[in-house]
């Protein structure tokens, strides 16, 4: 019954981002109106009026240099080539094109990028300015913003339940110790996932 519930309060949100897209209103702004991460307006523009979309982009029009430039910097900066896309109605492809003259890279996506590789920016993520983190390992602010779950988030359930007990026996230990102590049983724990929950458990006074 929760299960259904749930799936009818989803299928309403999505139909009010829906509703608002065709009115107009930028990705950014029904994201903060809803409280809902820019991924799933995304998704939801992807899927309610891509059609749409494309009929727009067959109406090409003539972009000067300087509102090339614009986007283009706006890409480089760390926009979503696909959501520039979607709110211009400028193929990707034109969009990837512009970007190759002008010498600029089109950051990586988050399907672009290795698990290994995506636990290793959290980790930096932690320490490090996003858009230092957006520049060094070219992703784009949308993939990273998707990235900010902390990393212990990637932790099963066994492993988690584990690590909770490990930290409230051993509150003081190192991380590398604890992982150690993981590795002893058969579970292998980044470092950066146990300062992450280590984190977690302070601030709720668990440990």
């Amino acid at each position: 019954m929760s299960d259904k519930s749930d799936q009818i309060n989803s299928e309403l949100l999505n139909i009010k981002i829906a509703i608002e897209l065709d009115q107009g209103t930028s990705i950014d702004v029904i994201a903060e109106k809803f409280g809902v991460k820019r991924v799933l307006v995304q998704n939801v523009a992807k899927k309610s009026y891509g059609l749409d979309i494309q009929a727009k982009k067959t109406k090409s029009r003539h972009y000067s240099e300087t509102e090339k430039a614009v986007l283009v910097g706006r890409i480089e900066s760390g926009d979503s080539l696909e959501d520039l896309a979607l709110e211009t109605g400028i193929t990707e492809n034109t969009l990837r094109r512009w970007c190759k003259l002008s010498g600029v890279v089109v950051p990586r996506n988050l399907e672009q990028i290795s698990l290994a590789e995506q636990r290793e920016i959290r980790e930096f993520l932690e320490e490090q300015d996003p858009q230092e983190v957006a520049r060094t390992y070219n992703i784009s602010l949308d993939s990273l913003e998707e990235l900010k779950e902390p990393a212990h988030s990637l932790l099963d359930a066994e492993t988690l339940s584990y690590l909770f007990e490990l930290l409230r026996e051993k509150p003081r230990a190192s991380s590398k110790t604890l992982c150690r102590d993981a590795k002893e049983v058969g579970l292998e724990i980044p470092e950066g996932a146990v300062n992450s929950f280590r984190k977690r458990l302070e601030s709720k006074g668990i440990i």
